[in-house]
């Protein structure tokens, strides 16, 4: 699987052949690529407002934008994106080895396991939104909860921000999209690949952005062209191009939005937009190298050259008679003195011709003469046979040491846990386990405060929008908009302790400062049912007990309004109403 559609836009992440990179040369991304490969894209607002209503001049500088991006910006992305897939370097290494020696090529899925650690510790556990206005106690923003529920659970909001992690962690930005179906008033929202979008920003203190592009390629019947989308604070731009993005520009069609700025949010993992692992690509491709050597060793070791000492004999000394091809004996002719097969000449016999047994060369045993020369006294010396294998020394040990110290540096400088040390146990107490991921919560706190701008510029857009949509009741003016009351909860996805979880709820409990609903809200990751269908049940009960006890109260008023009779008789029959039967039909005791 390719990490794009695009092959001329693949082959910009590698040479075009084979062994044609150099690992480990102290040079990032292979020597090919240049100080413009990850730059923010900034220019004046005040240059661009007369740039933005001129369609010429809007048109030449877009397009330079997207050449910069597809020359510059989109090699390196791509390459973070095949390391993910596990098509790393180690695949295209120039290893200049001969083409009799073993050159294997193992690649390490490293990349793939941190993206997929820290995604599911940050996003494994969904979202929490509430709302709090510290302004106004009685504004609950219940119709802004409900708007942002309903919205998130048609676009299954959870899977949404997995893949925004996935994306900040490979390749340190992510790009995600509003947009209103067309003959439809709800609004929806998708990931964009980092491959094919960029922003654009102003070069405020506080940047806003100015427009963002979406470009990508589409094959038809082995046609290769470009669509480019451009999106401005109120517009929609859609542009063809030929073979290549950065030329033959033809705008086909233009739209209007109502979110009233640029709809396509970039988040960032930090402020250098480097990926989670992006700075360890130098330990990546020298555990994949080791793990590779360390096969062609194994391999060599079995095609390992034959050293001799000595003569290799092909005969043992005994003679044995000469066979023709078809196995029969051969003998001297008597008469005309050439080789035949028969016995006889003339009633004469003739003569076996006898030749050196020659050793069988398949048997696995290799018959050694030794070998005498002459010293420069003229005197002979015999050396002494020998065979053996030309082998380099494997030092497993060293070995194994050497990809330990790469895998520990890697896991430590990237904050990312190790699962398979013996250490990280698994009956480890939750105490325990915070301290061995204490790395990972700080990684957390820095991608978290960055992740909740991308959060909020998309609730406040979505509030916009709802603003148009009388239905949902949301008003948003120049100096308030709902949604910056929106709190959102980041819940780190921990190895689940239901003991220590019910200790602590039943601890809150006890204090009586905790309402019901946020000890139901606790306990929901246990019972796996939610806080508000908990509530629901609870309630449901509730009425069904009060609707029990009014029941009986009803019954005694009428007994005690029924004064007359005897009263041995009316106590028996209040004896008789007052019992009750429990859930399986038996007498059960009244508490009076």
């Amino acid at each position: 699987m390719a990490e794009t559609n695009d092959l001329s836009a693949h082959y910009r992440s590698i040479n075009p052949q084979p062994n044609s990179i150099n690992l480990l040369n102290g040079q990032r991304y292979g020597n090919r690529y240049a100080f413009q490969t990850n730059q923010s894209y900034n220019i004046p607002a005040s240059s661009w407002k007369p740039i933005k209503d001129d369609q010429s001049k809007f048109q030449k500088l877009v397009q330079w934008y997207v050449s910069d991006h597809f020359n510059n910006q989109l090699p390196r992305i791509l390459e973070l994106e095949r390391y993910y897939l596990a098509d790393n370097n180690i695949h295209y290494w120039l290893s200049n080895k001969r083409s009799n020696r073993a050159d294997n090529r193992i690649s390490s899925a490293l990349a793939r396991y941190i993206t997929n650690i820290q995604v599911g510790y940050e996003f494994g556990t969904p979202l929490t939104f509430g709302y709090q206005n510290k302004d106004d106690e009685n504004d609950t923003g219940e119709n802004v909860i409900q708007a942002v529920d309903d919205f998130n659970q048609t676009n299954d909001e959870p899977y949404h921000e997995k893949i925004m992690g996935k994306n900040l962690a490979n390749v340190g930005r992510a790009y995600e999209l509003l947009y209103v179906p067309e003959g439809t008033k709800q609004p929806k929202i998708t990931a964009i690949d980092p491959n094919s979008a960029f922003v654009v920003w102003s070069t405020d203190v506080e940047p806003v952005e100015l427009f963002a592009v979406r470009y990508y390629a589409v094959n038809v019947a082995d046609e290769t062209y470009y669509q480019i989308e451009v999106y401005t604070d109120n517009h929609i731009y859609h542009f063809t191009a030929g073979a290549n993005p950065d030329s033959d520009w033809k705008l086909t069609s233009d739209e209007g939005h109502y979110f009233q700025q640029v709809p396509l949010t970039e988040y960032r993992l930090n402020e250098e937009r480097v990926g989670a692992w992006e700075t360890k690509l130098d330990e990546i491709d020298a555990y994949d190298q080791a793990l590779s050597e360390m096969a062609n060793s194994q391999e060599d070791f079995s095609n390992a050259m034959l050293m001799i000492n000595g003569k290799v004999a092909n005969h043992s000394g005994k003679t044995e008679q000469m066979l023709d091809p078809k196995g029969q004996p051969v003998y001297l002719d008597n008469v005309s003195g050439g080789y035949t097969n028969q016995s006889t000449t003339n009633g004469k016999p003739n003569a076996p011709v006898m030749v050196q047994k020659v050793l069988d060369t398949k048997a696995n045993v290799l018959y050694l003469k030794p070998y005498m020369h002459d010293n420069p006294n003229g005197s002979p010396t015999i050396s002494n046979t020998s065979a053996s294998y030309l082998t380099k020394s494997l030092n497993a040990a060293e070995w194994q040491i050497y990809i330990q110290q790469l895998l520990s540096d890697i896991h430590k400088d990237t904050n990312t846990p190790d699962t398979t040390d013996q250490n990280f146990a698994a009956n480890a107490s939750g105490v325990a386990m915070a301290y061995k991921l204490w790395g990972s919560d700080q990684e957390m706190s820095m991608s978290e405060t960055l992740y909740q701008r991308g959060l909020r510029r998309r609730l406040r857009l979505l509030a916009i929008y709802w603003n148009y949509v009388s239905s949902t009741g949301i008003k948003v003016t120049n100096d308030c908009n709902p949604a910056d009351n929106v709190t959102i909860t980041f819940t780190p996805n921990l190895p689940k302790n239901n003991q220590e979880t019910m200790t602590l709820i039943q601890g809150l409990n006890q204090t009586g400062k905790f309402s019901a609903q946020t000890l139901r809200e606790l306990a929901e990751p246990i019972t796996g049912i939610p806080a508000v269908q908990e509530q629901e049940r609870s309630d449901d009960e509730g009425a069904q007990q009060d609707d029990r006890t009014a029941t009986i109260m009803a019954n005694v008023q009428a007994k005690m309004n029924n004064g007359s009779g005897d009263d041995d008789d009316n106590d028996q029959a209040g004896a008789q109403e007052d019992q009750q039967t429990d859930s399986t039909g038996q007498p059960q005791q009244s508490d009076d």
